[in-house]
């Protein structure tokens, strides 16, 4: 993942050398598929014998790191080669995703709080995605077909070790019905107004947030500052470093009493950022931004998926994992595409005061409402939080 936040849109804009709106069209199929196909990978998920599935999605992966290192070897990168190469991460992704989060809790230590255990796998996952941008890095040293081959080595691996050791516990869930319907899931998050708001605050960060980072961010670093592909891949990094100083602060931290609350002012704290952004900062001082854009960032996510997870039915928690992604994953690519287009008729900066100006409208509105506000985390008598 770490690497493919570097390579993806610098192939888009370093290799092709891709106009604005055209960039917008690539980072969209990559996050499309989550459309049509989160809430199917949901309920997929919930079905028997899912572990056994996500070996397989990490090969499909696998295999398209080799087709895509192969045209480049070849010399035969093309536009409609760059958008296939999209749509097959994010379908790949959008199995991927429900299924391991549909796990993660059968993995856990049962006697630790779920809140916790969430941040402490949020922070294996930064460091490691950090590590993954600075190896992508390095694409103009190494080049980007070695560093596609070793993501390749790595997956299949990953995918060895996870079927061959890695053993969740053993629950009724193993033996559930195959019909899983995907409408329950629905249906349950329609009727919980904690899963109802957050869902829909989740889909706003998606279309806004995610948007500004895959599209703006990298044209920003080629046309609003002249840079090349160490400078955006140095940005990527603060901003994983960030969300590894946000998990490490959580840890230290504890539990969060109100994290509805805290997720809430994390929209006001990425508005703010934004905003600055648009000021126009020096190189250095667009570093220190999108590192605190990256703690905040880090926040909202380990403490959204933890409020999520304390929220859902067991029984349904993969659908509305999958439910969780597609309102995050879904609103995405409108986002891209439509942060595309606004980059290539008014620039970067004016796309980041404008994102900045409606993330505050929108903590605005939402403090209105006291449904997230008044969410209070408190431990059971097994730990986990209630």
């Amino acid at each position: 993942m770490g690497c493919q936040i570097v390579l993806l849109p610098w192939l888009a804009v370093g290799e092709l050398n891709l106009a604005a709106e055209q960039v917008g069209w690539v980072q969209s199929l990559s996050l499309f598929p989550s459309v049509v196909l989160l809430l199917i990978g949901g309920s997929f998920a919930d079905r028997n014998y899912n572990r056994m599935w996500l070996p397989l999605f990490y090969l499909v992966l696998a295999s398209s790191h080799v087709i895509m290192s192969t045209l480049l070897i070849l010399g035969s990168l093309q536009l409609h080669w760059l958008l296939a190469y999209a749509l097959l991460l994010g379908i790949s992704s959008a199995f991927i995703q429900p299924l391991r989060e549909r796990l993660l809790p059968r993995l856990l230590n049962d006697k630790g709080s779920l809140q916790q255990s969430i941040v402490i796998m949020s922070l294996c996952l930064y460091m490691a995605q950090a590590i993954g941008v600075a190896v992508a890095g390095q694409l103009d040293t190494v080049g980007t077909q070695w560093i596609l081959l070793g993501q390749t080595v790595l997956l299949v691996l990953t995918a060895g070790v996870f079927f061959f050791w890695v053993r969740p516990q053993t629950t009724s869930l193993d033996v559930a019905p195959q019909t899983v319907g995907i409408t329950d899931g629905l249906r349950v998050v329609w009727h919980n107004k904690v899963l109802r708001n957050l869902i829909l605050l989740v889909g706003f960060n998606g279309f806004m947030n995610i948007g500004l980072f895959v599209v703006a961010l990298p044209l920003l670093a080629r046309d609003g500052y002249q840079q090349g592909a160490v400078y955006f891949a140095s940005l990527q990094l603060c901003f994983v470093l960030g969300n590894i100083a946000a998990t490490l602060g959580l840890l230290k931290r504890g539990k969060a009493q109100h994290p509805g609350r805290a997720v809430l002012f994390c929209l006001l704290y990425s508005g703010v950022l934004m905003l600055a952004v648009s000021a126009k900062p020096t190189l250095n001082g667009l570093f220190g931004l999108v590192f605190f854009w990256g703690v905040v960032s880090g926040v909202s996510a380990s403490l959204g998926k933890g409020l999520l997870q304390q929220q859902a039915p067991e029984q349904y928690r993969g659908r509305i994992v999958s439910i969780y992604q597609l309102a995050l994953f879904g609103a995405a690519p409108i986002g891209a595409l439509v942060c595309g287009y606004v980059v290539s008729y008014f620039g970067p900066w004016q796309l980041f005061m404008s994102a900045g100006v409606i993330s505050v409208l929108v903590f605005v509105v939402y403090g209105f409402s006291r449904t997230l506000w008044a969410v209070n985390v408190a431990p059971n008598a097994n730990g986990d939080i209630e």
